[in-house]
């Protein structure tokens, strides 16, 4: 199955998400690669890989997609990862050009879906070029939805996205909403209950608290359930993996 884990607001903890829940569902016995299509880099950076150890990363791949194989990554946490650089940022003006460009992502995954169980892609936010290849490529949509004033917006706006992505992808739906950076104010409160009453099960059990090791962990280059494993970040997205591996059993 292919995750795409979006957002179209930053710092919601796409990356984060995608790091721990990865590592821990290869932690229990799942195959899982991770793709990062985010310029920023972000997701390759926190689980250690610097760009001396890269053969390739995700935009060979999406011009060729038979060296999606050789440009994998095999990690020391268990999961595979398709990396980027920040070198990504410019590619997107040469995909405008380009026929069929909201379909290289899914092209490029398609000779190794049978490898996995779960494929995890880190899309950007915003809704460029390699947002849409995300949603285009992906079976489910993961969203981090922040504990935020402005998060029912958000989730608005995903949902007009996820509209127009099904004209070029129609069996996109969203999978599972999971609330981040979740604290003890009434206002956060008020807010993870009204995102429960509109999306009802589509919403995790679990919440993701707000941790500063969770902060810390990407930066360390380590997902969190390795980094600070008696934190409750760690704790919080152990309890995720299990609740992903209840909704999708049937998982290639």
């Amino acid at each position: 199955m292919i995750i795409a884990i979006s957002m179209q607001k930053g710092g919601v903890g796409k990356t984060t998400t995608t790091l721990a829940l990865g590592a821990e569902l290869a932690r229990r016995g799942a195959r899982v690669l991770l793709v990062d299509l985010d310029p920023q880099a972000s997701l390759t950076e926190g689980i250690g890989v610097t760009p001396d150890q890269l053969d390739g990363t995700i935009y060979e791949a999406m011009l060729d997609p038979t060296v999606a194989e050789s440009v994998t990554i095999t990690t020391e946490y268990g999961v595979d990862l398709i990396p980027a650089t920040l070198a990504l940022a410019g590619a997107e003006l040469s995909f405008a050009g380009r026929f069929g460009r909201e379909l290289l992502l899914r092209t490029a995954l398609a000779p190794l879906r049978e490898r996995y169980d779960y494929i995890l892609i880190d899309s950007p936010p915003g809704l460029g070029i390699f947002t849409v290849n995300a949603l285009v490529a992906a079976d489910r949509l993961l969203i981090p939805l922040q504990a935020h004033v402005f998060a029912m917006d958000q989730m608005s706006q995903m949902e007009e996205t996820i509209t127009m992505i099904r004209q070029m992808n129609p069996s996109l739906s969203i999978g599972g909403i999971v609330m981040t950076m979740v604290g003890r104010t009434n206002i956060n409160q008020a807010i993870e209950s009204a995102a429960r009453q509109r999306y009802g099960d589509l919403v995790f059990d679990i919440t993701i608290p707000h941790n500063v090791k969770v902060i810390e962990a990407p930066a360390a280059g380590q997902p969190i359930t390795i980094y600070a494993p008696e934190s409750a970040g760690a704790a919080a997205y152990r309890a995720l993996a299990e609740e992903v591996r209840d909704r999708w059993p049937s998982i290639r």
